[in-house]
């Protein structure tokens, strides 16, 4: 449609949508021949795994109610004279009637950070990566039997990166003395300390990964190369697989893609702070990380501690990715009451995640009530009160 008028002024937002509209039928078919998935395919892709062993039946047997889920929110709020900065953590517990409070000697269910720092474009880097080391705290500090990550692995090793570079940026002194009174505030720990954290994580098996989302295809490309499937793994497993069925367990980075991704893995530090020593800080978080990566130092392949599964709890349901340590990859058993627990935890149609998933983002997502009182408190205070001529610097960028 052409987007001018003899007036020379378009009728918004009429015409806009009517272009849209235009362009709607080319959006209908892609979509449909992503869902429309040709059932030949499927049916020979699942058959080859069978053939080969890789698809399992869950036995009915042991579970466990002492299972939580951990996720966190962030908001970035842009003022007209600062950046405010809030993050959080929360682990929430499954469906029980044994009401279970092991959240460990420290009892930290959740964790909060929030700070009002000059306008800079790494303090949305810092804010990412302080929202990753609170969870991956409450993960490690809980003592529950089963402990759910929002997300994959990939992610906060991804955001550390991004947070411990963020010299890249110009990262200043605001920035560095804001982590530092995190780690110091909240953990008693200082910067050589992350490490440590990180490390408490990957090396803990009873701490697994559910992504929701997941564009993975190293089962296809792996596997299934020879057949004409467009589609990522865990949308072909929720088409292939049938009630209770699982992949059996696989390591990370199998097809040559995945590979790359994973063996890629590193976290480059590049802040300039007192007492952290760089080469020594780098080689800890390296070995902190070591146990996911499908590459060694040399480059040279090696196989990924991290292992991962597509389990489908119900018929009419989808398939899940998980992703859990060798260990329990190979122990049939308790890999066997992980995947009976998590069944148990899946309210199905309303709720397709299992249930502490689904509740722990929504005590996320208050994050923006938080920031609005932070917001109001600032604007109430007496300091702010007493100089009526500032009260736009409080004010958001954007009208």
């Amino acid at each position: 449609m052409d987007n001018s008028s003899d007036t020379g002024y378009a009728y918004l937002p009429d015409e806009l949508l009517a272009t849209i509209m235009e362009d709607m039928p080319a959006t209908v078919e892609s979509a449909t021949k992503l869902t429309g998935l040709d059932n030949t395919d499927i049916t020979a892709g699942r058959e080859l795994l069978q053939n080969q062993a890789l698809i399992n039946v869950l036995d009915t047997g042991d579970y466990t109610n002492s299972l939580i889920a951990v996720d966190g929110g962030l908001v970035v709020e842009k003022m007209t004279a600062m950046d405010l900065l809030l993050a959080l953590a929360v682990g929430v517990e499954g469906l029980s009637e044994d009401p279970s409070t092991k959240w460990g000697k420290s009892n930290r269910q959740y964790i909060s950070w929030q700070a009002a720092l000059p306008h800079h474009e790494a303090n949305a880097r810092l804010t990412q990566g302080i929202m990753f080391l609170m969870e991956m705290s409450v993960l490690a500090g809980s003592e529950h039997e089963i402990r759910i990550m929002d997300g994959s692995h990939l992610t906060p090793v991804m955001k550390l990166n991004s947070m411990l570079s963020a010299r890249d940026e110009g990262a200043g002194e605001e920035y560095i003395k804001a982590l530092k009174e995190f780690l110091k505030t909240k953990y008693d720990k200082i910067i050589p300390d992350i490490p440590d954290i990180v490390r408490s994580v990957f090396e803990d098996d009873r701490i697994i990964a559910s992504t929701k989302y997941s564009s993975s295809r190293d089962v296809i490309d792996y596997y299934l190369n020879d057949l004409n499937l467009q589609i990522d793994d865990k949308t072909f497993f929720t088409k292939a697989l049938h009630e209770s069925e699982y992949l059996l367990p696989q390591p990370v980075g199998l097809s040559k893609r995945e590979d790359e991704l994973w063996g890629q893995l590193h976290i480059n530090y590049n802040l300039v702070i007192e007492g952290v020593d760089k080469p020594h800080f780098e080689k800890l978080m390296s070995d902190a990380i070591a146990p996911l990566k499908t590459r060694n130092e040399m480059k040279e392949r090696q196989e990924s501690n991290l292992y991962y599964t597509y389990f489908k709890p119900y018929e009419n349901g989808p398939a899940y990715r998980f992703e859990i340590k060798k260990s329990l990859a190979k122990d049939v058993p308790r890999l066997t009451k992980v995947l009976n627990s998590i069944k148990r935890q899946v309210v199905f149609p309303e709720i397709i995640e299992p249930y502490p998933q689904y509740l722990v983002d929504l005590v996320a997502k208050s994050v923006a009530g938080g920031m609005y009182a932070i917001k109001e408190a600032i604007i109430l205070s007496t300091d702010m009160s007493d100089g009526k001529n500032n009260i736009h610097m409080l004010r958001s960028y954007r009208t």
